[in-house]
């Protein structure tokens, strides 16, 4: 079932994206996931050689392990009428939390850099009857001269959704989204991350699993978005993964304001 947040002084209606898994499904990303042949000169290759074969599975399975999603996106500002440029926003499953009432916004980009990827979130646009106001693009989220992404200035909200955690010049990708943002503009981060609260030697062993899937956790990621925006809404939490009811990982969401107009790393 949909989770709603009750309509209030135009806020948007979020509803919690749920979509529907199998155990066949399962079993197939899974298998991906476990025994995936990463491989590839450059960054999207190796994205690539890891999403290609569970694209379509994805949000099945994810969903249920990517639990700073959806109280990022209640927390994060939806101006009407505004830009909202999604990095590293894989499927365009974001787009699902605001279901018939993502025509708020008056632009939204959705850009990631991995083909296959790619191609799902361009489905889900012409499925949805989204293209008016939706563009997919195939790029880098730290390529300032990236085409399809909207002018230094221009842009309401930038999010990345466990995405920073799978770019490696993450602080470049940072000040991309600095870039865009208008003053007063918002970014809005959720992912992984090791926190000091975790269980003992429990930090790195998550960081060393996930690093198995170029997933690097990094503590400094909250420190460094803190630095570079003023902070408006930080929590953090511990999430389950499907079929590993023992183990949580850390999980965090952030809402900050651009204040500056240099970004400040």
């Amino acid at each position: 079932m949909a989770e709603q947040r009750e309509n209030n002084n135009d806020e948007p209606e979020i509803q919690d994206y749920h979509p529907e898994a199998t155990w066949s499904s399962d079993f197939e990303v899974l298998k991906a996931m476990i025994f995936a042949d990463i491989k590839g000169d450059t960054q999207q290759e190796r994205l690539e050689s890891f999403y290609v074969t569970q694209a379509d599975k994805y949000d099945s399975y994810r969903h249920r392990m990517l639990h700073g999603r959806y109280p990022m996106i209640k927390a994060m500002p939806a101006p009407k009428g505004g830009v909202w440029v999604d990095m590293g926003g894989g499927t365009g499953s974001n787009l699902e939390y605001y279901g018939s009432g993502l025509n708020r916004w008056g632009r939204v980009v959705v850009l990631d850099l991995c083909p296959s990827l790619v191609e799902t979130a361009k489905k889900r646009v012409n499925t949805k009857g989204w293209g008016d106001i939706v563009d997919v693009v195939l790029g880098d989220a730290c390529d300032v001269n990236c085409e399809g992404l909207p002018a230094s200035g221009t842009v309401d909200v930038v999010t990345f959704s466990y995405a920073l955690t799978m770019i490696p010049d993450w602080k470049g990708a940072i000040r991309n989204a600095y870039r865009m943002l208008k003053p007063g503009g918002h970014i809005a981060v959720c992912d992984f991350t090791v926190l000091d609260e975790q269980w003992t030697g429990m930090g790195a062993l998550w960081t060393w699993i996930f690093s198995n899937d170029h997933v690097h956790l990094n503590p400094e990621h909250i420190p460094t978005l803190c630095s570079a925006f003023e902070k408006v809404n930080l929590g953090t939490g511990f999430g389950h993964f499907p079929y590993v009811p023992l183990l949580t990982c850390p999980y965090y969401y952030f809402i900050g304001k651009k204040v500056q107009d240099e970004c400040p790393i």
